[in-house]
């Protein structure tokens, strides 16, 4: 397998699930605000640097991935303002660790607006159903 098979089958699937994951409010209650969860996963936190830093998009942006043949020009335009909203929020009094109070910070219901946006656009341009499944499916 070659190293670009290799990245696309494994950038992909992490750059859908994270678009799905900011836009499930749902998962996000149930998991973030659960005393008894212990994986660090489910936190705001995670959930923005799964997004930004581990699917590479603080240092390349979506022009980086493009070049590499891992997403098209019209998926990137696709999620362009909710990736503009993500990267622009700030926790309440800027504690990333206060799970409650980003859920229910208005601001932060936009991104998660803005998510579902992006799914829904994705969604008309993806028709790889594993693909599909990854974007809209918990």
């Amino acid at each position: 397998m070659t190293d670009y098979v290799e990245l696309r089958k494994n950038w992909r699937p992490r750059w859908l699930g994270s678009i799905q994951e900011f836009a499930d409010i749902d998962t996000q209650r149930a998991k973030w605000l659960d005393p008894s969860n212990t994986n660090p996963h489910w936190s705001f936190v995670e959930i923005m640097c799964c997004y930004f830093d581990d699917i590479g998009l603080t240092d390349l942006g979506y022009s980086g991935w493009i070049e590499h043949g891992l997403i098209s020009s019209a998926e990137a335009a696709a999620v362009a303002d909710f990736h503009a909203i993500a990267n622009a929020y700030n926790s309440p009094r800027g504690d990333d660790y206060d799970n409650a109070a980003i859920l229910s910070d208005p601001k932060w219901m936009h991104v998660v607006e803005a998510a579902k946006q992006a799914q829904a656009r994705l969604a008309e341009l993806i028709a790889d159903a594993h693909e599909r499944r990854l974007l809209l499916n918990p």
